[in-house]
C-alpha cells in the first residue's frame, strides 16, 4: 500500500502542475520560465542537444542565463538561432584553431617577419622597467573575433540592452578583483561572452567598467538565483560542470590537477542547484573540458538526456515561439546602417592613425561585416595590441558610431630562444625590443645569436608602414662571424672561417600585405681566414669591401613558422655589386620558391624549387650553398658550394597519431662554376622520411635521409628554426 502510494505523488505533482498553469493562464498569469546554462568547456556543446530537445518539446523559455560556454551557447540562442544554427556555427569554427599564439600570421606585413627570431620565452617590462608578469598562457583574440562575428547582427538589434534580444539574456562572470559574481545585461555582447569566457592563466582577464572580468564559473557557475532575482517561476537548469572522479593511487599531474580544481569549484557549481524545478545532468562524465572533437556525442547525449525529462517540462510549454524574422531583419537593418564617426578607445601611446590605417570601414560608408573581420585581423596582427574589440554605439535612425577599443601591448621585452641540431649544433639568442616608437609603429630590435659555428650582433630598425601609406622601410646594422665544416667525397676535412661587417637599408611599398617590392642598399667588409686543406677551391686570407644595390620581391603569407598547412613564400632578389675595381664587380641572382597546399585537412604537399647564379665569388663564401634535410637529403648541411645552383622537390606532412606528423621529402639539385659546367646528369637526388613532434619548445624533428649514392645520414633537431 505504501509503495502503491509514493507511485502515485509524481503523478498527482504534475496534474497539480498542470492545474495550476492553466489557471495562471485563464487568468492571464503566464508563469516567467528560464534556461540556465552552466559553464563546462567542451562538455557545454551538449547544451545544443538540450536546446534541440526543449525546440521538441515545445519549450521556449523567458529569459536565458549562461556562464562560460553557456553564456556563449544562450547568447547565440537568446538572439534567435535555432539549436540547428548553433551547431552549424560550432562545426564550422576551428576550435584548435581558436588559441594560437599568432592566429594571424598569414596577413601580417612580410616586413614583420623579416628578421624575426621564434622566442621561447619573453620578459616585459613596464615603463619603469619593471617586470610585467604574464596574466595568462594563451592569445584569445581569434576567439573574440569568432564572437564579434557571429554576434554582431544581434549586437546592433539589441543596441547595447540584453532585454531587447529575442529572449532576455544575461552573462555571468567574475571580478577578479573584488571576487564577487557581476551580471551583465548591457553593453558589447560580444565582449560580455569573452569576459565569462576568460578562464584564469589560460587567458586574459577582460576589463568592462571599473570591473576585471574572468570566467563566472569561479563564483556562480550555474547562476540560478540570477533567474530568481529577474521573477522566473520555473526554472531549467543545465549541468554540464566536471564532476570529482575516481582515481588511482598513481594519478598523473593532468588528473591532480584536473581533480583539484573540480573540487575547488564543487561549491559554486551545486550552491544553487536547489532554485531549479528541473536539472538536466547530461552523461558526459567521460570527456573533458577539451574535447570538442566529441561534439557529435555531446550534443546526442545531451538531447536524450533532456527528453527523459520531458514529462516535467511539457506542462510549461508554449507554442509562442519567438518571431523567426528577428535575426534576418536585424541582419537587413545593420546592413543598410552607415558609419557616422569611428571612436578609439585605450590607446594610450599608440597613435590613432596607426589604427585608422588598418581599417577597411570608414566614415561615412555603409557598415559591412566582412570589412569589420578583417579589421579586427589587420589591427591584431600588428603585434602592437594584447586585444582588439569592436562595437557600435549611439545608435540614431540608420547610423551609428563605431566604436574600437584597444589594450595596448608593453614596448620594453626581452626575448629568449635556443636550438639544436646534429649538423649546426647547438644556438641561442637573446634580443632586446622597443616596439612602436613614439606610438607611430615603429620596431627597434638588439640581437645575439651565439653557438660554436656561428655568431652575429644584429641592431635593426623596421618601420611597417610609414604614416598611413603602405611605404615600409627597413634598416639593419650587424656584425658576424661563421665557422663553417668543409667537405670533401662527404667527409668533413675542415672548417672554414670568415668575418663579416654590414650596413643594409632598404625601402619598399607592400603588396597586399602578404607581398614586399623594395630596393635597397648594402655595405659590406669582409675579412677572410686562410685554409689550405680543403682543396675544391682555394680559401686564401684575404680583406674587402662591396657595396651593393639590392631589389626584392617577397611574399610571405604562411600561416604557421613551423608546422604550415597552406601559403606562399617566394623571395626574389637580384643584386649589382659596384667597386672602383671593375674586377670585383658581381650579379647576383636568387629565386626561392614553396607552396603549402593541405588536402581534406590531412595531407599537406609542399613543392619548392631554389635557384641561384652569381658572375663571380669574390671568395669562397660567397657562393651558393646546397646540402642537407631540407634542401638535399641525404647530405650534410652545405656540403656543397658553387656560383650557380639548382634544387626543386615536393614534401608531404600528415597526421601519424594525436600530437605527431610523418613527413617525407624528395629533392633533387647541385652546384656548378657556371653555365658551361651544367649537367643535367649530374643532378644529385635525396629522399627523407622522418616524424615532427610539435612541443613547447618548439618542433622535434628525427628523419633519415638517402642519397641513392649508397650514403645516408640521421638528422636530429629540437627547437624552432632560426
Amino acid at each position: 500500500m505504501t509503495a502503491t502510494r509514493w507511485k502515485i505523488y509524481p503523478v498527482l505533482a504534475i496534474i497539480l502542475t498542470c492545474l495550476t498553469i492553466t489557471t495562471n493562464r485563464l487568468y492571464g498569469e503566464k508563469p516567467k520560465t528560464a534556461l540556465i546554462l552552466s559553464g563546462g568547456g567542451a562538455r557545454g556543446l551538449s547544451h545544443i542537444g538540450v536546446l534541440k530537445a526543449l525546440e521538441e518539446i515545445g519549450f521556449y523559455p523567458d529569459m536565458v542565463i549562461g556562464t562560460s560556454m553557456g553564456a556563449l551557447v544562450g547568447a547565440l540562442y537568446a538572439s534567435g538561432n535555432t539549436s540547428r544554427e548553433i551547431e552549424q556555427y560550432a562545426r564550422n569554427t576551428k576550435l584548435n584553431k581558436l588559441f594560437l599564439p599568432k592566429p594571424y600570421r598569414e596577413i601580417e606585413f612580410v616586413s614583420q617577419k623579416i628578421a624575426e627570431l621564434p622566442e621561447l620565452f619573453t620578459i616585459k617590462l613596464d615603463e619603469n622597467f619593471n617586470v610585467i608578469y604574464p596574466s595568462n598562457l594563451l592569445s584569445a583574440q581569434q576567439f573574440q573575433k569568432r564572437i564579434f562575428q557571429i554576434m554582431i547582427y544581434p549586437e546592433y538589434a539589441s543596441k547595447g540592452n540584453f532585454d531587447s534580444l529575442v529572449i532576455p539574456f544575461r552573462a555571468v562572470a567574475t571580478d577578479i578583483k573584488t571576487g564577487q559574481t557581476v551580471v551583465l545585461k548591457e553593453g558589447s555582447l560580444s565582449k560580455a561572452i569573452a569576459a565569462s569566457s576568460a578562464f584564469p592563466i589560460i587567458l586574459a582577464p577582460v576589463a568592462i567598467d571599473s570591473f576585471l572580468l574572468v570566467d563566472g564559473g569561479l563564483t556562480n557557475n550555474v547562476p540560478c538565483d540570477v533567474a530568481v532575482e529577474m521573477g522566473a517561476k520555473f526554472i531549467i537548469a543545465v549541468d554540464v560542470t566536471s564532476k570529482n572522479m575516481p582515481i588511482s593511487e598513481n594519478m598523473d599531474i593532468f588528473s591532480y590537477f584536473n581533480q583539484a580544481m573540480n573540487t575547488l569549484a564543487h561549491l559554486t557549481d551545486s550552491r544553487n542547484l536547489y532554485l531549479a524545478d528541473v536539472l538536466i545532468r547530461p552523461e558526459i562524465d567521460d570527456y573533458s573540458s577539451v574535447d570538442f572533437e566529441a561534439i557529435d556525442s555531446l550534443i546526442q547525449r545531451g538531447y536524450e538526456t533532456t527528453m527523459q525529462q520531458a514529462a516535467e517540462i511539457q506542462p510549461y510549454a508554449d507554442s509562442s515561439k519567438w518571431d523567426t524574422d528577428y535575426f534576418r531583419n536585424s541582419i537587413k537593418r545593420l546592413n543598410q546602417t552607415s558609419i557616422r564617426s569611428i571612436k578609439y578607445s585605450g590607446n594610450k601611446k599608440t597613435r590613432s592613425y596607426v589604427i585608422k590605417r588598418e581599417l577597411l570601414l570608414k566614415e561615412g560608408q555603409l557598415w559591412n561585416s566582412a570589412y569589420a573581420k578583417r579589421s579586427l585581423k589587420n589591427l591584431f596582427s600588428t603585434g602592437i595590441f594584447k586585444s582588439v574589440y569592436m562595437s557600435l554605439d549611439e545608435f540614431c535612425n540608420d547610423s551609428a558610431d563605431l566604436i574600437i577599443e584597444v589594450e595596448e601591448e608593453e614596448k620594453t621585452l626581452f626575448s629568449f630562444g635556443t636550438r639544436y641540431d646534429s649538423e649546426k649544433k647547438a644556438r641561442a639568442f637573446i634580443t632586446a625590443k622597443y616596439r612602436n616608437l613614439f606610438g607611430s609603429g615603429i620596431d627597434n630590435q638588439l640581437s645575439l645569436i651565439v653557438s660554436d659555428q656561428y655568431r652575429k650582433l644584429e641592431i635593426n630598425s623596421r618601420s611597417t608602414r610609414i604614416l598611413q601609406t603602405t611605404f615600409t622601410g627597413y634598416s639593419s646594422l650587424y656584425q658576424k662571424f661563421e665557422s663553417l665544416p668543409l667537405y670533401q667525397n662527404g667527409r668533413r676535412v675542415s672548417f672554414g672561417e670568415f668575418y663579416r661587417t654590414g650596413f643594409e637599408i632598404n625601402a619598399g611599398i607592400q603588396i597586399r600585405r602578404v607581398g614586399l617590392s623594395a630596393v635597397g642598399l648594402k655595405l659590406l667588409h669582409s675579412k677572410i681566414m686562410e685554409d689550405s686543406t680543403y682543396t675544391y677551391y682555394p680559401i686564401r686570407e684575404d680583406e674587402y669591401g662591396t657595396g651593393s644595390i639590392i631589389f626584392r620581391i617577397l611574399v610571405d603569407n604562411t600561416d604557421d613558422p613551423d608546422i604550415p598547412q597552406r601559403g606562399h613564400k617566394n623571395n626574389i632578389q637580384y643584386e649589382h655589386s659596384f667597386t672602383e675595381d671593375d674586377l670585383q664587380q658581381f650579379d647576383r641572382i636568387s629565386v626561392e620558391s614553396i607552396t603549402y597546399e593541405t588536402y581534406n585537412g590531412r595531407h599537406t604537399f609542399s613543392p619548392r624549387l631554389h635557384f641561384g647564379y652569381i658572375t663571380k665569388a669574390l671568395s669562397h663564401y660567397d657562393r651558393f650553398r646546397l646540402g642537407g634535410v631540407n634542401t638535399l637529403p641525404g647530405f650534410h648541411q652545405d656540403e656543397f658550394w658553387g656560383n650557380l645552383l639548382l634544387s626543386l622537390g615536393i614534401g608531404y606532412r600528415t597526421p601519424l597519431t594525436e600530437g605527431s606528423f610523418l613527413q617525407l621529402q624528395a629533392m633533387a639539385g647541385n652546384v656548378w662554376n657556371s653555365f658551361e659546367d651544367f649537367k643535367w646528369e649530374e643532378i644529385k637526388i635525396g629522399a627523407r622520411a622522418g616524424i615532427l613532434i610539435p612541443t613547447p619548445l618548439g618542433p622535434v624533428n628525427v628523419d633519415y635521409g638517402y642519397n641513392f649514392r649508397n650514403r645516408s645520414l640521421v638528422y636530429l633537431s629540437i627547437g624552432h628554426f632560426f
